[in-house]
């Protein structure tokens, strides 16, 4: 099946709805969903299947509620309750320790540009949360970050609908070698944090 085909029976199958409660995990430092849906979605805006507009709106509401429940978790349980069930959402103890540095220096600035950093972009509503941060101050500062990385992701997207019958053409012949890198990646990030999680016990 055409790459283009796939993204379209992927966005209808799970509509709006689904892409929210995607970016909404994001918001939360669940990886890969956001970064896999927002450009499909954008293909799909390019195609006329979805609003831009609404699109937007639905995943920036849905990220803020995300990164608003992860600042909550972060204030009200502390670095002990994230340090003992990070690892459910693949955050390790060095990652969170790295944030927490780079916010102690930084501040509301790693906020903004770290909302859009992959690797730091789903930590932001903990660590701000860890250091009680105030919670207006942050919300300001996270849309700014957010709206940059969901535009970038759903503006990917459209670039590639730009040009779909040539990915479609070019998948088709390098589809297995893909797949393989797509899988090799996957089990190598996975690995990654089980061994910073076993080095941390």
């Amino acid at each position: 099946m055409a790459f283009s085909a796939i993204a379209a029976a992927l966005i209808h199958k799970l509509g709006l709805l689904g892409i929210a409660v995607a970016v909404f995990l994001n918001g939360l430092s669940v990886p890969g969903l956001s970064e896999v849906l927002l450009p499909l979605a954008g293909v799909a805006v390019k195609r006329g299947q979805l609003n831009l507009a609404g699109l937007l709106i639905v995943a920036m509401v849905a990220q803020l509620l995300g990164v608003s429940l992860a600042y909550v978790i972060g204030k009200r349980g502390g670095r002990p309750i994230i340090e003992r069930y990070g690892r459910y959402i693949l955050v390790s103890h060095q990652e969170l320790e790295q944030a927490e540095k780079l916010f102690e220096r930084y501040g509301s600035r790693l906020v903004i540009v770290g909302a859009f950093i992959p690797g730091l972009q789903g930590l932001m509503g903990y660590v701000a949360g860890i250091a009680s941060m105030n919670y207006q101050r942050f919300l300001m500062a996270i849309f700014v970050g957010k709206l940059v990385w969901i535009g970038g992701l759903v503006y990917l997207g459209t670039v590639v609908g730009n040009h779909v019958e040539v990915i479609d053409r070019y998948i088709k012949q390098i589809g297995v070698v893909v797949l393989a890198a797509v899988l090799i990646l996957g089990i190598w990030y996975v690995r990654r944090h089980r061994r910073h999680r076993e080095k941390t016990n």
